[in-house]
Formats: structure tokens, sequence, C-alpha cells
């Protein structure tokens, strides 16, 4: 190989580097702009029933009766297991199985006011959807969607769709059932979930 044809082929292979390089320098910052929270060593907490007081309330209160479970008509609540990382007997919901429908009968249905009876769907505040626009598809350009949208009892409020019908949640009015969670037509961890706030001890 003589010196031309050496240098010919460090150049090439030098360009490619700093090519592959950038691109993924753009990558990686992209991926810093649009931080999602992660369901890992930091889960989104614990989601309870409408009405749950305070954790440390609610724990205390809760009777373990499995009243709120039998009044919920769609089978959204479900009581709490060692595996279940949930305190043992006390109702929860995975709203990416089967969400809330805001029926509201499971806060009547409490007899020790561990759930309080909440009169309007809009007066609920289980938690907060969060959307992580890395995986959806109406955000990240890979396709158009909605489903979140039309799921949400609360649309044109609590969620707002741009371009693509990607969607926009509105913190204040949205009242963290998990329909939306539900209905994402992402496989695995959807990319939009419901984030409660509450700590699980």
């Amino acid at each position: 190989m003589n010196r031309r044809i050496f240098l010919n082929t460090f150049g090439k292979i030098l360009m490619g580097l700093v090519t592959t390089f950038a691109f993924l320098k753009i990558f990686s910052l992209k991926i810093l702009r649009n931080p999602a929270p992660l369901r890992s060593s930091k889960e989104p907490q614990i989601l309870r029933p409408p009405g749950a007081l305070t954790e440390n309330k609610f724990l205390s209160k809760c009777i373990r009766c499995n009243r709120c479970q039998e009044a919920c008509q769609t089978g959204a609540i479900r009581l709490g297991t060692p595996g279940d990382g949930a305190q043992i007997g006390t109702p929860f919901i995975l709203a990416h199985d089967t969400a809330c429908d805001l029926c509201l009968k499971c806060t009547t249905a409490c007899p020790t006011e561990a759930l309080i009876p909440i009169d309007k769907p809009e007066e609920v505040k289980m938690g907060i959807a969060i959307v992580d626009e890395r995986t959806c598809v109406s955000h990240n350009g890979t396709g158009v969607c909605g489903a979140c949208y039309t799921a949400c009892p609360f649309k044109k409020r609590a969620i707002t769709q741009g371009a693509h019908n990607a969607p926009t949640i509105h913190p204040s009015l949205c009242v963290g059932c998990g329909l939306c969670e539900e209905a994402c037509i992402v496989k695995g961890i959807k990319a939009i979930r419901i984030f409660s706030g509450r700590q699980t001890t």
C-alpha cells in the first residue's frame, strides 16, 4: 500500500468516525431534552382508588375489608400482596391493565373513609398523566395516534392535541384515572403513564 492510498483510506475512516460521533452527540442531546420518568428504582408510586387519603392516613384507616374492590364493576381495584409491591390487603390500581372509570362507587362503599366520598369525577385527584415524547408515536414522528385523547373523559381540558394528534397534558385538570394509559397503543412500558406522587411507605 503506497502513501497516497494509505492517507486516502485513513481519511475515510476518520471522516466516518467524526460523522458517527456527531450523530451520537445529537441523538444523546435529543434524549436529554426529552427526559421521561423511569419505572425502575423510582416507581411512579402506588396508584390508589379515588378519594384515598394521604398514604399514612390511608394505611391507618383502611381495614382491608375489600368493599371497594367489590363495588368496582370494571375490576380496576386490586388488593395488595407482597408480590405486588403494595401494602398487603389494601386497594390499588394498575392503570396500564385496567384503569379507573370514575364511577366513584368505591368511595361510598368504604366504611372508614380511607376513601372519602366524592360526588363529581372532576374532583378526583389520583395522580397526573405524563407523556414520554420519545416513545409516543405522535410525538416521535413514527405514527399518528390519539388513543389517549379519545379515552380521556376530560378531553380538550385535561388533554389537548397538537400536530399528528400529539398529546399535551394539563396537570391542573388531570384527575389521574389512567384511562389514557390503558388506551395507549405502545407495547410494554406505555408512552403515557400515571404518576401518583404518593409515598409507598
